[in-house]
């Protein structure tokens, strides 16, 4: 028994194990995005190639509020109309994960598209879009980013 006890008490006291991105793309997001994130016509836009720019037009805080809360509402990706509906993923998978998961998409599908001096998102990051609950129409509605001077809105 004490055994037992000692074996699950340094267990808890190792330092957890880093969110594996790229699993976690493979369990919850390959089945629509595909893997390798190229995306499935008529369901999932692709993400490959396409995030760097969203990055530049949406802001660094678009994407967590994405994954965080999900999305709703037409988008145009590559000249291809998608109106399906992201689920949000901040109910089933904790900061660190969805973190885990927005890197790897990024470094590894849109490596050569993101902004200068990208930096790898942080699961505080993931916290702050955690806070704000936003309704997946309201996400949509920050994939243009803010509105600009003049532009009636």
């Amino acid at each position: 028994m004490r055994t037992l006890l000692a074996t699950l008490l340094c267990a808890a006291a190792l330092p957890a194990v880093a969110a594996d991105g790229a699993a976690l793309f493979a369990q919850h997001c390959a089945a629509c995005h595909q893997p390798g994130g190229v995306g499935l016509p008529g369901l999932a836009p692709p993400l490959a190639g396409t995030l760097g720019e969203r990055l530049k037009i949406a802001g660094r805080g678009y994407l967590p509020r994405v994954v965080m809360h999900g999305m709703t509402g037409p988008i145009t990706v590559q000249g291809a109309r998608y109106t399906g509906a992201m689920p949000p993923f901040g109910t089933q998978l904790p900061d660190e994960a969805l973190a885990a998961v927005l890197n790897h998409v990024l470094e590894g599908f849109n490596a050569g598209t993101l902004p200068e001096g990208h930096q790898a998102y942080t699961p505080a990051e993931l916290a702050e879009a955690r806070e704000t609950r936003l309704a997946p129409h309201a996400v949509r509605k920050l994939r243009d980013g803010p509105p600009r001077a003049g532009s009636g809105s």
